[in-house]
């Protein structure tokens, strides 16, 4: 018998316990190991009888009251030392165990063809929807509660899909209860917006990939029947791309680089909510670390990890404005802003890329020309912003048409309504639809670009306060190439369909390109 075993028998609380691996593994790993709880003895699941919590302090209401409503049963709370919640989580975990530790499902979910059943529990019921999200490559999940019926939905490719699920009005709360336990979230607390975020830990056991994790966002917003849950699948096995792989023009990506060499200025990577810029500025953050740089980081939240980038999260008491005023202190190289936000945030990136510093950041604006009016709304000068601008990325996400289902498509009076004159010498394509791609005839998603190099002469415009409107006709002699000319040569390419360029490119400036 191992000594350390002995001791725990002899002279400590936990040996008047039973360790029951299912009772332990009521809650999840993670949770149990930042709170150092621990379930003890064996729970019958059929009961409402009291339930005995093993923990380094048995008086914290907190969280005798957040597990409390999580099992909607009484607690127990007993005091032990870490050693010992160490200790009983090995036994429950199979932690000491590496074949024992591969079957873990309460903090990771193994992909598999299993159906869950109506009845199971919400931890089986959450799992099902994150790993459907998960196999299906969503980027969000919507849990809507309504007064009959709560619908689960997954974006995949941009676009809503309703998921069939088990999940119904008389276990949703608990569903919702499970996401705020994984989130750190007060579960007793239902009449608050709460924010969180989670990694899980992905299992495939007939899989010739390697375990890997997932990080989630997750949004809790109360409703008039209960609580609405948005779940943000923020990262997995494909992490940050390279920037040769943005599908970029050859000449925007070349242009792009230029302003990226440049060691101070302004490059700001814009469009709405859900266009990639996220995508598109780690991938620029990337191809810059090459370790002869300083780089850091303001994020809310910080997205991806990035090896060897000092990345900093913002909080209440440390704004992006302030973080990055603090960063002109450190001497860095590059500076990378989550968002510019309002006028306190742009002023302080407009001091840094003028300061000597090359600033990145995003800004949510429909193109490239709408974001000097929108840094003008803030208040910033003509003569600042004319200094710092180097080039504004616009862009979208278009779906990607399925490549087993691809196939010739013809013009339509509605096409020929919205495109006009970018339909001259198009051959379209379509997806007919199959089971690869759902019988969507879509998979996966490309991004359209347009690049707003600011060269002297545009430089003199913005200094000198000219209308966007004349700054938008001198653009083509400018070698300045829209996003709809971008969309139209991935329709001409087979990438995409020109439905996919009507849906996601407003009609107003399809008209004004």
């Amino acid at each position: 018998m191992d000594p350390n075993e002995r001791r725990i028998q002899e002279f400590t609380e936990l040996a008047q316990f039973e360790l029951h691996p299912a009772s332990i593994r009521m809650l999840p790993l993670a949770y149990c190991q930042r709170n150092s709880v621990v379930v003890l003895g064996q729970v019958d699941r059929t009961t409402e009888d009291e339930i005995t919590v093993g923990t380094l302090n048995p008086d914290d209401p907190v969280l005798a009251r957040s597990l409390a409503a999580l099992w909607r049963r009484p607690v127990r709370m007993v005091a032990l030392n870490l050693f010992e919640v160490n200790r009983a989580l090995e036994e429950g975990y199979g932690l000491m165990d590496a074949e024992r530790r591969r079957q873990r499902a309460r903090d990771r979910l193994i992909l598999d063809n299993r159906v869950v059943d109506p009845r199971a529990d919400a931890v089986a019921l959450t799992d099902d929807v994150l790993r459907q999200a998960l196999r299906l490559h969503a980027t969000d999940i919507h849990i809507e509660t309504y007064r009959h019926d709560v619908d689960v939905r997954l974006r995949i490719d941009g676009v809503l899909h309703q998921l069939q699920t088990p999940i119904s009005p008389a276990n949703v709360s608990s569903v919702v209860s499970r996401l705020k336990v994984l989130g750190r979230l007060d579960i007793t607390e239902r009449r608050e917006p709460q924010d969180g975020r989670f990694r899980v830990e992905i299992v495939e056991p007939d899989s010739e990939h390697d375990d890997w994790e997932c990080d989630f966002r997750l949004s809790i917003v109360p409703g008039l029947h209960g609580e609405d849950a948005v779940i943000r699948v923020l990262g997995g096995r494909v992490g940050v791309m390279d920037i040769d792989d943005l599908g970029m023009a050859p000449h925007t990506r070349d242009e792009l680089l230029a302003l990226l060499s440049n060691p101070e200025g302004l490059v700001l990577v814009t469009g709405p909510t859900g266009s990639g810029k996220t995508t598109s500025l780690y991938s620029t953050l990337a191809h810059l670390n090459t370790g002869e740089r300083k780089i850091l980081t303001a994020e809310d939240p910080v997205e991806y990890e990035l090896a060897k980038v000092n990345q900093k999260q913002v909080s209440h008491t440390l704004t992006m404005a302030s973080l990055t005023r603090a960063f002109l202190r450190q001497d860095p190289n590059i500076i990378l802003i989550g968002e510019i936000r309002d006028r306190d945030t742009a002023d302080v990136a407009i001091r840094a890329a003028t300061t000597g510093h090359l600033v990145l950041s995003t800004l949510h604006t429909p193109d490239a020309l709408g974001t000097i009016s929108r840094l003008k709304g803030m208040g910033l000068g003509s003569d600042r912003l004319a200094e710092a601008l180097l080039g504004i990325v616009a862009q979208r996400l278009l779906r990607r048409v399925c490549a087993d289902c691809r196939a010739p498509a013809t013009i339509t009076d509605h096409h020929r309504q919205r495109l006009g004159r970018w339909l001259a010498d198009v051959e379209p394509v379509a997806g007919a639809g199959c089971d690869a791609c759902h019988h969507t005839g879509y998979r996966g998603r490309t991004a359209i670009y347009e690049l707003l190099v600011v060269d002297i002469d545009l430089q003199d415009d913005i200094a000198e306060g000219a209308h966007i409107h004349d700054i938008r006709e001198k653009l083509s002699s400018h070698g300045f190439h829209s996003m709809v000319v971008d969309a139209m040569r991935k329709v001409n390419l087979g990438i995409t369909s020109l439905d996919e360029v009507i849906r996601v490119l407003p009609y107003r400036y399809l008209k004004n390109s």
